[in-house]
């Protein structure tokens, strides 16, 4: 065989195995403690695992095929036909199984305590006590059909993207279960996930057109389409806080596309200044600039943009962070909307 053809021979055959690491991809959870990301695979019925240098391997048969991702705690959740399905993020073991009675469990989302699952073809969405092994019926009818799920800690609420054409958004109320009609034609067709990205605002995957578009924290202005190249009906995506990136399954191509976006840790306040932490990383005492000029009122989000935290933080006074374990913080200061984002070593 010549040397021409050993190449292109070469450069088909890593075509081929890049494809064949994926099989049906649906969702991509990135795990903050592994810094790495599992994605479901619905037509080999198995989770897999990539690693921060590409490298793809199994970390888990499941069948029925799993769906949506979710990590709550040490635990890799998977939406499995009609159940919940649970696996330690250290050894793969199983170490939950919740039959919700369900017809086809699609997105799945965590509060920190509870999981939220959406049934896409009983249009409900479960509310599950992993703690206590058990679930509720949280909305009997979601008036659509529900996909992708995400929970809002900042605005205390469930949102989920609906399928079909013309979807919409909606705000469900964790504890009644009560909807908002947050955007009631988006002008996309068939949308499959949502996640929020470092600045608060939400991400939306569509498959008409393939899309990841971008939505202001209150939904009030139109959405920014990303421009993300090489996605083909991508899927269930999530957010990576700490490599700043849209993880996104593109289910019609088995492929992953990372994309790279800007996360800078200053965000404008309303005065139109650039709010910082000082040092950052750090591992004790942060102080902010330019100083606060009055009382401002602050909450805290982990990594997995949980609520873990909050107060009011005294004119000029700087924040102790000493307790909270290494990782990935955003300090957000409620009555200005200004939020950082702070390493803690």
């Amino acid at each position: 065989m010549r040397t021409r053809d050993l190449l292109t021979f070469s450069v088909f055959l890593l075509h081929a195995v890049a494809l064949a690491q994926y099989n049906g991809p649906e969702s991509v959870e990135y795990d903050l403690v592994g810094d790495r990301y599992f994605v479901s695979n619905t037509s080999s019925n198995v989770i897999k695992v990539r690693s921060q240098a590409g490298v793809v391997t199994d970390f888990v048969p499941v069948s029925p095929a799993p769906y949506g991702l979710e990590i709550m705690g040490d635990t890799l959740f998977a939406c499995s036909g009609g159940s919940v399905k649970g696996y330690l993020l250290s050894t793969a073991a199983q170490v939950f199984n919740r039959n919700l009675g369900g017809s086809f469990c699609n997105g799945i989302a965590s509060d920190g305590r509870f999981l939220y699952v959406t049934d896409f073809s009983a249009t409900r969405i479960y509310k599950v006590d992993v703690a206590n092994n058990a679930h509720t019926t949280l909305v009997t009818n979601t008036g659509g059909t529900p996909n992708g799920i995400v929970w809002d800690p900042i605005g205390e609420r469930l949102v989920v993207v609906f399928w079909g054409t013309g979807a919409s958004v909606k705000a469900f109320d964790r504890v009644s279960g009560a909807s908002t009609t947050l955007v009631a034609n988006t002008g996309l067709s068939n949308i499959d996930g949502v996640t929020i990205d470092c600045n608060g605002r939400f991400l939306l995957a569509s498959w008409s057109p393939d899309r990841i578009s971008r939505y202001d924290a209150d939904f009030a202005g139109p959405a920014v389409d990303l421009a993300v190249p090489g996605l083909n009906n991508p899927a269930d995506i999530d957010f990576d806080l700490v490599n700043d990136r849209i993880c996104i399954p593109n289910s019609g191509a088995n492929t992953v596309t990372l994309f790279d976006v800007d996360c800078s840790t200053g965000i404008e306040e309303v005065a139109g200044r650039r709010l910082r932490a000082v040092p950052n990383p750090a591992s004790d005492i942060l102080r902010f600039e330019p100083a606060t000029t009055r009382p401002e009122p602050y909450i805290l989000l982990d990594g997995r943009g949980l609520l873990i935290g909050g107060g009011s933080l005294s004119t000029g006074a700087h924040l102790d962070i000493s307790v909270l374990t290494a990782g990935i913080y955003t300090v957000l200061f409620t009555r200005t909307g200004a939020q950082v984002r702070v390493v803690k070593q």
